[in-house]
């Protein structure tokens, strides 16, 4: 892990999902669990509503010792030694045989617009929209705004315990955010000690999840963690048109690229699952593919609309993303993609998609017509062609 000026602090969040009776959490056997057939649940969207990391007292008292003090970034909140991180998307899959590899619950939880700010004299160092990793039992984070693919936390849920609050939301405890090798050797080299090591308790984790679940049998090829790849959009040539007489440019934000009608968005993370059967509902390709840093610009004047941090879920045909670069509480449903005229191929050990229509939502459509003063933008409008390829680690 490289972060500026030497100062390196980790510190984090942990937890599994449990959706309307499909509850789960690390090595927690699950009804009917077993070596037989496997049955899987998934949750396609995540939808809510946080995690709580209270702070091991020990580990506070040592980066107390170290001059380092914590704060709460973004839409985090702090009550006495817990901190609460809004989760604000996602996906999960409980498999009930417990011998799936690389575990038997994967997933990706997201919490965008929040996190931590860790400060020692001049230097400030923030970790924020963290992403939870139940199947490799990591957390990773972005670092100074920018996405780090080493892990900060490795995630021991032996002793997790779940439960069901008032709301019907379910609520995991006890699973403990330990810090990873590489997080312990980056603090000793920041701080100039050899007091931090791998596996020291930062804190114990409160999960509180909703969403709706949807159980499936047969077989599928998963994706456990995307470690790469670019999304591709082609423009739509009438659509380019309409924004051309309309006096509206595209442009990129971020780590994207545009080559004449194609823009490109980097993957960042991610999970897939790709259904042997078609008729699955909502989709035979489940996930959610991940795009942070990267976007798209749409400016008139001096009026230009920032759309960024792009998280596709394709089980439910929709591309959610910040606006502004404003997380909300709830996803911004951008595109509703039509995936009927997807092919899906393997080549050199990548995963293809190819023919996705992505077209406006209405709610996009009513956000482009307000900030730019128009009416020409109606829910359906194809933007363009998407064309993803995923690696796997």
């Amino acid at each position: 892990m490289k972060l500026p000026n030497r100062r390196v602090a980790a510190i984090g969040i942990a937890g599994l999902a449990a959706i309307s009776g499909a509850a789960f959490a690390g090595p927690m056997a699950l009804a009917g669990a077993g070596t037989g057939p496997d049955t899987v649940t998934t949750i396609p969207a995540l939808t809510g509503v946080g995690t709580t990391l209270t702070l091991n007292a020990a580990t506070a008292a040592a980066l107390t010792g170290l001059g380092v003090t914590v704060a709460p970034e973004g839409s985090a909140t702090v009550s006495g030694s817990a901190v609460t991180f809004p989760i604000t998307s996602g996906y999960v899959e409980i498999h009930s045989n417990h011998h799936h590899l690389p575990g038997y619950i994967e997933g990706s939880i997201q919490h965008y617009g929040s996190g931590l700010t860790l400060t020692a004299g001049s230097t400030k160092v923030t970790l924020s929209d963290f992403v939870v990793d139940p199947g490799a039992s990591n957390l990773y984070a972005s670092v100074n705004g920018v996405p780090d693919k080493t892990p900060l936390l490795q995630l021991d849920g032996r002793k997790v315990a779940v439960s069901k609050d008032g709301s019907g939301n379910v609520v995991l405890d006890g699973t403990v955010a330990n810090l990873t090798e590489g997080a312990a050797t980056a603090l000793d080299s920041a701080f100039g000690t050899q007091a931090v090591k791998g596996g020291i308790p930062l804190g114990t984790v409160h999960l509180v999840a909703k969403g709706k679940a949807n159980t499936y049998a047969g077989k599928v090829s998963a994706v456990p963690r995307i470690a790469g790849g670019a999304t591709s959009l082609d423009l739509n040539p009438t659509t380019a048109a309409a924004l051309t007489s309309l006096g509206v440019t595209p442009g990129v934000t971020g780590t994207a690229t545009v080559s004449g009608s194609t823009v490109s968005f980097p993957i960042t993370g991610g999970t897939a699952v790709i259904h042997a059967n078609k008729h699955y509902a909502p989709g035979y390709v489940d996930g959610v593919v991940l795009h942070e840093g990267s976007g798209l610009t749409l400016s008139k004047g001096s009026v230009s609309v920032a759309l960024t941090n792009f998280s596709v879920d394709p089980g439910n045909s929709i591309l959610y993303g910040d606006v502004n670069g404003t997380v909300p509480a709830a996803n911004v449903p951008l595109l509703q993609l039509d995936g009927r005229p997807l092919t899906i191929t393997a080549i050199g050990g990548k995963v293809h998609l190819d023919g996705t229509i992505a077209n406006l939502t209405a709610t996009s459509a009513t956000a482009l017509n307000k900030a730019f003063g128009v009416t020409a933008f109606a829910a359906g409008m194809p933007l363009g062609t998407a064309h993803i390829v995923v690696s796997a680690s």
